[in-house]
Parts: C-alpha cells; sequence; structure tokens
C-alpha cells in the first residue's frame, strides 16, 4: 500500500509542480516585479514540490521505516525554514492570505516533523499505528493548499510595484 501511494502521490505532486512551472514561466516579467507574487509564487513551489520529493523518498525502500522518519524529518524542516523566509514582507506590506497559507503550510510542515521525529504521537491520538496515514493527510493537505494560493495567484492582477521614494 505504500509503494502506491507514494508512487501516485509522487506523480501527482510532480505533475501539478511542473504546471504551476508553466504558470510561473508565463507570468515571470509580472511577479518578479512584485516581491510579494515572488515570494507566493516560491512558497507555492515548496508545498507541491516538496511533499513530491519526501515520496520520492519513500520509494527507494517503503519498508523502510528509518528512512521515511529521516527523509521525512529533514525534508520537512528544510520546507519550514523556506517557508519562514518566505513570511518576510517589505515594510508597510499588508498581510493578505498567502501569509494565511504559509502558516498552514509550516504547520503541515511541522506536524509531518513531529510524526516522523515521535510516530507514538498518533497512538495517542487512538490511531495506533497509523502513522504513515497520518503523513498521507498531510501530504494531501498540503498539495490542497498549495493549489488554493496557486488558483488565486493565477487569476489575481499583480498590482504595480511600490515606489519607495513614495512611501
Amino acid at each position: 500500500m505504500f509503494s502506491a501511494f507514494y508512487g501516485t502521490f509522487s506523480t501527482i505532486a510532480f505533475t501539478v509542480f511542473g504546471l504551476w512551472m508553466f504558470v510561473a514561466q508565463a507570468r515571470f516579467r509580472e511577479w518578479m516585479e512584485n516581491r510579494d507574487q515572488y515570494r507566493r509564487a516560491s512558497a507555492v513551489s515548496i508545498m507541491f514540490a516538496l511533499p513530491g520529493l519526501m515520496s520520492l523518498m519513500a520509494l527507494i525502500n517503503s519498508e523502510s521505516v528509518a528512512l521515511w522518519r529521516y527523509a521525512f524529518g529533514v525534508t520537512s524542516v528544510v520546507a519550514i525554514l523556506l517557508l519562514l523566509a518566505l513570511q518576510r514582507r517589505p515594510q508597510g506590506t499588508p498581510p493578505g492570505a498567502n501569509e494565511v497559507a504559509n502558516w498552514l503550510a509550516i504547520v503541515m510542515f511541522a506536524a509531518i516533523a513531529i510524526v516522523s521525529a515521535w510516530p507514538s504521537v498518533v497512538d495517542g491520538l487512538g490511531l495506533d499505528g497509523q502513522y504513515r496515514h497520518v503523513e498521507f493527510l498531510f501530504f494531501c493537505l498540503l498539495l490542497l493548499d498549495g493549489l488554493v494560493v496557486a488558483w488565486v495567484m493565477l487569476f489575481a492582477e499583480v498590482p504595480p510595484p511600490r515606489d519607495p521614494s513614495t512611501a
């Protein structure tokens, strides 16, 4: 079952990531002029690519508990650090949906890292031995989070870049 899920999920995650790269390429100039849009696009890339990468690493040996624990833990910590770095906004920029989506992704990546480091947490929730199933749920939620932000960005008008001399 694990191999089937990881194989299917990594295919879906990287397909969506590839489609996102096409969208990002099409709107590259527009988004590069606006730091918030650039950060949003980067955060969406993390939400698509890193769960797919974790799934690929788990496919190396889907029966290895140590492999998924280390791969998921380390990759989740890297994702959290990247998303935290992308949270910074220029002074005067109002918070928006991107920040909410980033914090949701940070929480989900943290949950993946916690379950991978201390699987007994899942047992404490009454889900004895369902560690990977809980991880599956977080992977799916991360993909959904990224899709929502991508959808909003796809149809959003990009505000003109702020002129620092007028602030």
